[in-house]
């Protein structure tokens, strides 16, 4: 069913292909080739503001004939920048036992070799498989999303997704949601040598605020758990001048659950700044961004697609698959939430992620694509 040797030419080509964020033209290149070849029509994918058109996503639909589900296999072509300290060239696959070490060799060109010689096998058996297998390979993952928000802009969708992250031993079917949150608080400017008594320090109060702000409830969700509030930074002041600060500036993370919309938000903090005496010097917005906010969801372990990944990882690996609600975000929100597309995320993973020396297991690589193919196909039933 499997090719190892392609599957690690797919996985070893695309490591050797630089594709840091904001520069994987040459890999989606790479991948528009391996399409074409197995009979299909890519399509280049470009955001706005990639005037040079270096950062694309491909994606390319492969057509059963026959009716059936619309399935999504998704990953994302760049990576991190390099980071100091790898012993090996992070662009040469470097193969120690069962790891293979790379720039993206975990995070995520396993995932990607493992989508394409999904691909290539249903290519040439179209017999085996029902409805459509959507492709996509996006860019500036590690960024902003904003590959996966114009394929959004694009109007694809499908019935379902994997979305190929490196995730081996356990599967997402659920991600909190993030707003970036912006503050500001005012004080009253004022010579320092006059103060306390002249002057209002909005520092101080801002220091006050930011306590206030990360000890506020939040809703308890039955999988994915509590909400959380993190302030990120916190500026104010002059050094070179001998004045009382009159505003501050604080950046807070809200990682939500769902019934935690931006609006309940920016009502906790404002309620919590009168608490504080602050009413009317307070200043809450959400930080002005093109591409919508990432939204919380939680999939059911009930559903298809989730209970038929559970099973064929046993089936192919001998072992149950452990279902996570995870405490960040990725591009699954995207798809979950812009798309409504019930949305798991599991692929081959590694270790060393955005650092040096990472490393993939070319084991998962292998067992990621026969689990893919296997999903596929039980579903198409």
């Amino acid at each position: 069913m499997i090719n190892e040797n392609l599957i690690k030419e797919y996985w070893y080509d695309m490591i050797k292909i630089r594709s840091i964020t904001g520069e994987e033209a040459k890999l989606a290149e790479y991948v528009a080739d391996k399409l074409k070849g197995f009979g299909l029509e890519p399509k280049m994918s470009y955001y706005e503001g990639d005037e040079e058109k270096q950062s694309p996503s491909v994606y390319a639909v492969l057509d059963s004939g026959k009716p059936g589900p619309k399935l999504m296999l998704i990953g994302h072509i760049d990576t991190v920048k390099v980071a100091n300290g790898w012993n090996t060239d992070p662009f040469t696959p470097t193969e120690d036992g069962d790891r293979t070490y790379g720039l993206g060799a975990m995070d995520m060109k396993g995932g990607l070799a493992a989508i394409l010689a999904t691909t290539k096998y249903y290519s040439e058996n179209k017999d085996k498989f029902t409805g459509e297998l959507v492709l996509a390979f996006v860019s500036d993952e590690e960024n902003l999303s904003k590959g996966t928000y114009q394929l959004v802009n694009e109007g694809l969708s499908t019935d379902m997704a994997i979305m190929a992250e490196c995730r081996f031993d356990n599967m997402a079917i659920g991600f909190r949601g993030r707003y970036s949150i912006e503050v500001t608080v005012s004080g009253k400017a004022a010579h320092a040598s006059h103060y306390p008594n002249v002057g209002e320090n909005a520092l101080i109060s801002g220091s006050k605020l930011a306590i206030a702000i990360e000890e506020l409830p939040t809703i308890i969700h039955p999988t994915l758990g509590g909400g959380t509030w993190v302030v990120r930074s916190i500026e104010g002041g002059v050094k070179n001048a001998l004045i009382v600060p009159e505003k501050c500036e604080l950046f807070i993370d809200r990682y939500t659950v769902p019934g935690e919309t931006y609006e309940v938000c920016e009502k906790q903090i404002l309620e919590a700044a009168e608490k504080l005496g602050l009413a009317g010097k307070v200043d809450v917005r959400l930080k002005p961004r093109k591409s919508a906010y990432m939204e919380p969801f939680a999939l059911e372990e009930s559903h298809v697609l989730v209970q038929t990944v559970k099973e064929t990882f046993k089936e192919v690996t001998g072992n149950e698959i452990r279902i996570e609600f995870d405490k960040s975000v990725c591009d699954s929100n995207i798809l979950a939430n812009s798309l409504d597309i019930p949305t798991v995320t599991f692929g081959p993973s590694g270790g060393n992620m955005h650092g040096a020396n990472e490393y993939g297991h070319i084991h998962q690589v292998l067992a990621a694509t026969e689990i893919y193919i296997k999903t596929v196909s039980k579903l198409s039933k």
